[in-house]
């Protein structure tokens, strides 16, 4: 850890502490309800400030603290799609209404299309679809019949002749995915990639070359 993270690190520690005395010391919110905000906040201080006092002046209800987790994440992923990137001019609750909405359009868009994840590696973005590891490759599959991740398989397959993968046509992804799941085959830090698709009995490599 270099001296700059190690400086933040302290700083934030420093910085829930202080609000653990002020707020749950003296009796203002409950220990429960702090930590949620510090699993929210995932231990950022001025997040944690924020929904402590947000808290305590009952702007928002302790009920919904799981679910600040998540817009939180998607906060730091994508400050430029927000009303403001500042989270301390979240004031009013028409502010935080706005913040909350925007939230979880983007976590929609997210959900309906991972390939719209900004902010976030392939690992991650496409955790969901992850199925193990062979041989140091990440194994990735889209399933039997889901036409709606054709952006998806183009991400997965970039960088290879894939005619499931253009990014100008989805004919033959469609036809591919409904007749069966694509496995995809990537290696991290390499343009290492293979595609199989069991139905057709192919096995291609990045040029679309057989690889058996």
């Amino acid at each position: 850890m270099n001296l700059k993270n190690l400086a933040y690190q302290v700083l934030n520690e420093a910085s829930i502490e202080q609000l653990q005395t002020q707020f749950v010391d003296s009796g203002k919110i409950s220990s429960e309800d702090f930590e949620s905000i510090k699993q929210a906040s995932g231990g950022k201080g001025a997040y944690a400030t924020w929904l402590t006092k947000k808290i305590e002046d009952k702007t928002l209800k302790a009920e919904d603290l799981y679910k600040w987790e998540e817009y939180f994440k998607i906060f730091n992923r994508r400050k430029k799609d927000f009303p403001s990137p500042d989270i301390n001019s979240y004031k009013s609750v028409s502010d935080i209404n706005s913040f909350i909405r925007k939230a979880v359009e983007l976590k929609n868009k997210e959900q309906e299309d991972p390939s719209a994840k900004k902010g976030v590696s392939k690992v991650d973005k496409f955790e969901e679809f992850k199925i193990g590891e062979v041989d140091g490759f990440m194994v990735y599959e889209i399933p039997k019949g889901r036409e709606d991740l054709y952006n998806t398989s183009c991400e997965l397959g970039k960088g290879t002749e894939w005619c499931t993968a253009t990014g100008k046509t989805r004919e033959y992804f469609d036809n591919y995915i409904n007749d069966g799941s694509l496995f995809i085959f990537r290696k991290p830090g390499s343009d290492e990639k293979y595609e199989f698709h069991y139905e057709n009995n192919e096995f291609m490599d990045k040029n679309n070359l057989p690889v058996i």
